[in-house]
């Protein structure tokens, strides 16, 4: 699906044991979201009368459902098919579009704009999308072209009638609150199947609730933005979501110079400040909104993340490149998460 995947990189570690008969092993789920990414459940226990291979396929049927609403690489996707819509015209769309675009505009307006799901002409004009990497960095002029077709104010939505517009020729990517789209619905059918005990990840978004068997707390970590997988920090979580973003892992070369996957609405260019790695924590377990967010941040960079973060009082967690090394930053709201 989101082969650009789009801002959301960062991986998150998870500490649990593999399925076996022991009665202190977590019943463990996997497989693969939108044709790339790798998924895990884990559950304390199953319903009685629920076997592990029938609840793995239902869990897949709902990534596979997802994939067919948000997909931007398939053209019979209902965002697909909202994108071809006629400009000005409201489209009826399902409850799962509805609250992902709504989610998206959310963030937009609190960040100004730094997060924006119409972005998708920058991001192929630097060669992160299904086009080809650019020979030579794209001009001002190409840039200033690629940015008048973009713009998250064009979004019309109408919640009461589940109804979508687009107010100018633009074209909607969900890639980048993708994995925490499908979190909540992961989540949300194991909560309909009356099981409180679990650990849900898509890629770099996660969410807990309950204990493990042996009633321990479900241990997830942030990882060294180095690709090597070790952690750098243990998270407090017991009934939250968190998502994470970063530019360590996907990037090229134009001209010579290495640039990030990461593009910024404002510049039309990859981000150039330090930051490599930004979490957030949603207390209330919404895996859509702290996608979004720790999409934003990492465009924001530390310095002005952090900024907006504390105004907001937002649990947001940086990694950061120094001349010594890397250095961690992070809110008061963040805080709260993090051991002793």
């Amino acid at each position: 699906m989101f082969r650009y995947v789009c801002l959301v990189l960062t991986s998150l570690l998870f500490a649990g044991c593999s399925v076996s008969e022991a009665p202190k092993d977590p019943v463990t789920m996997t497989g693969v979201a939108f044709h790339s990414m790798p998924w895990m459940v884990k559950v304390s226990a199953l319903p009685a009368g629920t076997d592990a291979v029938a609840t793995q396929a239902a869990l897949q049927k709902i990534l596979d459902d997802t994939n067919a609403v948000l997909s931007t690489y398939q053209p019979d996707t209902e965002l697909m098919r909202f994108n071809r819509a006629p400009v000005e015209q409201w489209v009826t769309v399902s409850p799962m579009l509805l609250r992902a675009v709504e989610t998206a505009v959310g963030v937009s307006a609190m960040t100004e704009g730094t997060y924006d799901i119409t972005v998708g002409p920058l991001v192929n004009l630097w060669g992160f999308g299904p086009q080809a990497v650019p020979e030579s960095t794209p001009d001002a002029a190409q840039i200033a072209a690629a940015r008048a077709r973009i713009g998250w104010q064009h979004i019309g939505i109408d919640r009461s009638k589940s109804a979508l517009m687009r107010k100018a020729d633009i074209q909607l990517d969900l890639s980048s609150v993708g994995e925490g789209v499908a979190v909540d619905a992961l989540t949300a059918y194991l909560q309909s199947r009356s099981i409180t005990d679990y650990m849900v990840s898509v890629a770099g978004c996660t969410r807990v609730s309950g204990n493990r068997p042996d009633g321990l707390h479900w241990v997830i970590a942030i990882e060294e933005p180095d690709g090597s997988g070790r952690p750098r920090q243990i998270l407090a979580l017991t009934q939250q979501a968190v998502s994470s973003s970063g530019s360590y892992r996907n990037y090229h070369e134009i001209d010579g110079k290495r640039y990030s996957h990461t593009i910024d609405p404002a510049t039309g260019a990859p981000i150039t400040h330090h930051g490599v790695s930004v979490s957030v924590i949603a207390p209330d377990g919404n895996n859509t909104r702290a996608d979004a967010l720790a999409t934003a941040f990492n465009v924001l960079g530390p310095d002005r993340g952090l900024v907006l973060a504390e105004r907001e009082k937002l649990a947001v967690y940086y990694i950061e490149h120094t001349d010594e090394g890397t250095r961690v930053r992070y809110t008061q709201a963040m805080k709260a998460w993090l051991p002793e």
